[in-house]
């Protein structure tokens, strides 16, 4: 019987390709940081960084810590499938590659110098959200759902 090779994570973003432009750490991690706290707060992250980050993602969701001390502490600066659960590869699969730009509109060009804090977060999270929702009711759609209304279930 054939072993499976074991996967490699996709990388869909990492600190080292922002910090050059950043000019440290810290405002390299904002972005990337903002959307792994989008993740965890909608219950997008793997079972694997919930394990090991237990303490930290607790702290997160009562906003002592951000998601970029995240993203240092638990996924090593890296934002990796292995952070996400199915729900959130498949999401991120599909929507990554335009988040920054989705960041520049919320934010404005210079993406590093957003404050890392709540009030930002909250205002990105509503983007986040609504490009999430959009691609579950076209999956809905995609599954058969014909988006029947439920008092028509007796019709």
């Amino acid at each position: 019987m054939a072993q499976a090779m074991p996967q490699t994570a996709v990388v869909y973003d990492d600190i080292d390709h922002h910090i050059g432009e950043a000019g440290s750490i810290e405002r390299a991690c904002v972005p990337m940081g903002m959307y792994l706290a989008w993740c965890v707060n909608l219950h997008l992250i793997s079972e694997q960084l919930q394990q090991s980050c237990e303490t930290l993602l607790l702290r997160l969701r009562y906003r002592e810590v951000t998601g970029s001390e995240l993203l240092v502490a638990g996924c090593g600066g890296r934002l990796t499938s292995d952070c996400l659960n199915a729900q959130g590869r498949q999401f991120t699969d599909r929507y990554y590659a335009a988040f920054l730009d989705d960041f520049r509109a919320v934010f404005g060009e210079d993406i590093y110098g957003v404050a890392d804090d709540w009030a930002h977060y909250d205002r990105l999270s509503r983007v986040l959200t609504r490009h999430y929702m959009a691609g579950a009711e076209k999956s809905r759609r995609r599954a058969g759902s014909r988006g029947s209304k439920w008092w028509k279930f007796w019709s």
